[in-house]
């Protein structure tokens, strides 16, 4: 369960001036490659494409990723079989922009060559990812959201936003876009942006309701548009939040987009109330089986102009719900992410430009979509301007923090005095009214601390006893179950014991 060290994992892995054509003969042999598994999947051909991965990783820490598929595919684990879906069930165009934006050029190609290019002269790695909220606008008005509090008497342009991607993209080498609103589907120019930006993903957080058969057939021929569904558990607990019938739409809205073989995921967000629900083996499965191919586990965060801390889940749950993702991406062919829990993959928190960004639908730019709060806004500047501020330096460099826990990541509600630390020394304004509630309000500030006091116990103890682990087995190891968690022993599959020998049946 090792940890990468963040400037060893991020170290440039290029071969010099023969690098660019390394990278095309690469490319060329990734396409060949998928459509040849396309049509003739199996296990050594699919480890090939990881040894390719490998060959063709920019970073020291993205050979070591590939080496990991490697060994994940060569002991089928589960994730074996998440490709195999992707593989065979895609729509080819969907498969290939999939597998080409998000793999090739978000982690494994052009992306790290351009971020210590970037480095080099700024003095600081940029961001993987942007996260964009294209519109304000939305049809729906569901408890808890906060985004329709930005007051935005017009969203950024198409023209600002092109401008932005470009940026994102050929300065930064981002690949990966994350597009939240509002409801992204309510803005057309959406759609537009992510034709002209065609070897970019375009994970889209949605609540499904503008999806019909003509976005369907528009999704089916861009390729690099995968829609999140927003769900807050089953009927009972998502229409609850979201409004009356509109679990059964997501669920027919899923139907369409498996039959057309387009990606698609799931967002849920976790509350103190749906907790059990949202954690239990039944609903993974159900999730999974629906074709859902990658599941964002979101907490509540108590922003916004009327934050309720009691709906934050306790430490227990935060537990549950860690193991409960633990368990769901090594045992069913899905991905399966813990926003919070997931801290040790990505060593930390990812807030500030270290991992990701959020441009919200004014242009400000926040260091993170729950802490609305910024210094620079992009109708004044760049967005390499923002991220270059004092603001955002410090949030990056205090990453991570002294006591290494990286179970508890979140400077809001885990470890609230570093936010307030940054709150006053940076001075930065609110993006809508009341945003900086949790930092003010000594009510609000007075439940945070008992809730991060009560965290710190429990997610404590868990990684000074290293009862945790990283995204995946690393190498030469199994994945045992949600409380032993891995084994360089291979599970007895018949019944799921670390070791055969001492197999019950």
């Amino acid at each position: 369960m090792r940890l990468e060290n963040e400037l060893e994992a991020w170290q440039l892995n290029t071969m010099g001036k023969l690098d660019k054509i390394k990278l095309k003969l690469n490319n060329l042999i990734i396409d060949q490659t998928i459509k040849y598994l396309s049509k003739n999947y199996s296990k050594d051909k699919l480890i090939t494409l990881a040894q390719i991965f490998e060959k063709i990783s920019g970073s020291k820490g993205g050979v070591k990723h590939a080496k990991r598929m490697q060994w994940l595919f060569k002991s089928e684990h589960p994730h074996l079989f998440w490709w195999k879906k992707i593989l065979t069930e895609l729509d080819p165009n969907c498969r290939n922009k999939w597998i080409k934006n998000f793999f090739v050029n978000g982690y494994y190609g052009d992306n790290l060559r351009k971020r210590n290019e970037f480095k080099n002269k700024y003095g600081f790695y940029p961001p993987t990812v942007l996260l964009a909220s294209i519109t304000k606008k939305c049809n729906f008005a569901c408890k808890g959201c906060w985004a329709n509090e930005y007051e935005v008497e017009e969203d950024l342009s198409k023209e600002k936003w092109r401008e932005i991607f470009k940026e994102a993209r050929d300065k930064m080498g981002i690949h990966i876009i994350a597009v939240v609103g509002g409801e992204p589907f309510i803005r057309k120019e959406f759609l537009e942006l992510a034709e002209e930006f065609q070897d970019c993903s375009f994970i889209t957080f949605t609540n499904g309701s503008l999806i019909n058969e003509k976005t369907v057939i528009s999704l089916k021929k861009l390729g690099n548009v995968h829609p999140m569904f927003s769900l807050g558990g089953l009927k009972e607990n998502t229409d609850a939040v979201r409004g009356q019938g509109c679990f059964d739409m997501v669920i027919q809205k899923m139907d369409m987009l498996k039959k057309a073989g387009i990606f698609f995921g799931c967002s849920i967000t976790a509350t103190a109330l749906n907790c059990e629900e949202v954690t239990s083996d039944e609903y993974m499965k159900m999730l999974s089986d629906k074709g859902v191919l990658w599941a964002w586990y979101f907490h509540y965060v108590p922003v916004g102009n009327n934050p309720d801390v009691n709906m934050v889940p306790n430490a227990q749950q935060r537990r549950k719900i860690l193991k409960a993702v633990y368990n769901a991406r090594n045992t069913l062919p899905m991905m399966t992410v813990d926003f919070w829990g997931d801290g040790p993959e990505m060593m930390g928190c990812i807030a500030g430009g270290r991992q990701y960004i959020h441009v919200n639908p004014k242009g400000d730019v926040e260091p993170c979509t729950f802490i609305h709060l910024a210094t620079h806004n992009v109708k004044k500047c760049t967005l390499t301007e923002a991220l270059s501020s004092p603001f955002m330096k410090a949030i990056r460099e205090g990453i991570p923090y002294k006591d290494g826990n990286m179970l508890r990541p979140c400077m809001i509600v885990d470890r609230p005095e570093v936010l307030r630390n940054y709150y006053e020394k940076f001075n930065p304004y609110e993006t809508h009214k009341n945003a900086a509630a949790y930092l003010t309000d000594n009510e609000i500030k007075t439940k945070i601390d008992e809730y991060s006091k009560e965290v710190k116990e429990i997610l404590d103890e868990d990684w000074n006893n290293n009862h945790w682990m990283t995204i995946f087995p690393l190498y030469g190891e199994y994945y045992i179950d949600r409380n032993k968690f891995c084994s360089s022993e291979p599970p007895c599959h018949r019944c799921n014991n670390a070791y055969e020998d001492k197999c019950k049946k």
